[in-house]
């Protein structure tokens, strides 16, 4: 860096940034954070769709181990109406999100009058059986109870 030696000398010049280029770095990041948060936005929803498909699994699961344990049946009550689902003898009610569509297909006793559907769980292992389909933007999944055995299986469509 070079120091005036006169009045006419000019001062040295500074190693900043201008303000031009300072607005042209947050223009850039004002853009940068809002792709993010659209871009940001599809994958949390998705892995929010797919928990509830393990939350939903587990629970059926839980009911099926429930009815074996107490020795007392046991029903997982899907209200499509309401959007809920789950099994009340163990106070689990899963909510579904937004933009999640289900589908129940369960056995004719299983289907009340109030619009809700169920699927039983017996006390040696066996179940009136169904399947769940879940569909959320392009994914699908399908939950299926074995009527014979009980199992409770997640196929991702």
């Amino acid at each position: 860096m070079r120091t005036p030696t006169s009045g006419t000398d000019r001062a040295p010049v500074s190693a900043g940034f201008t303000l031009v280029e300072l607005l042209a770095v947050l223009a850039i990041l004002a853009l940068a954070a809002t792709a993010f948060s659209y871009g940001g936005r599809a994958p949390l929803e998705s892995a929010r769709f797919r928990a509830l498909m393990v939350k939903t699994t587990a629970a059926l699961i839980e009911s099926h181990g429930d009815a074996i344990r107490r020795g007392e049946e046991s029903v997982f009550v899907i209200d499509v109406n309401r959007r809920s689902m789950g099994d009340p003898r163990q106070g689990v009610v899963l909510q579904l999100p937004a933009g999640v569509d289900i589908t129940a297909t369960v056995a004719g006793s299983e289907k009340y009058a109030d619009g809700r559907a169920g699927i039983r769980f017996y006390p040696a292992g066996t179940s009136s059986g169904g399947n769940l389909n879940f569909k959320f933007r392009n994914q699908v999944y399908e939950i299926r109870v074995n009527w014979l055995t009980g199992n409770v299986t997640t196929h991702r469509g």
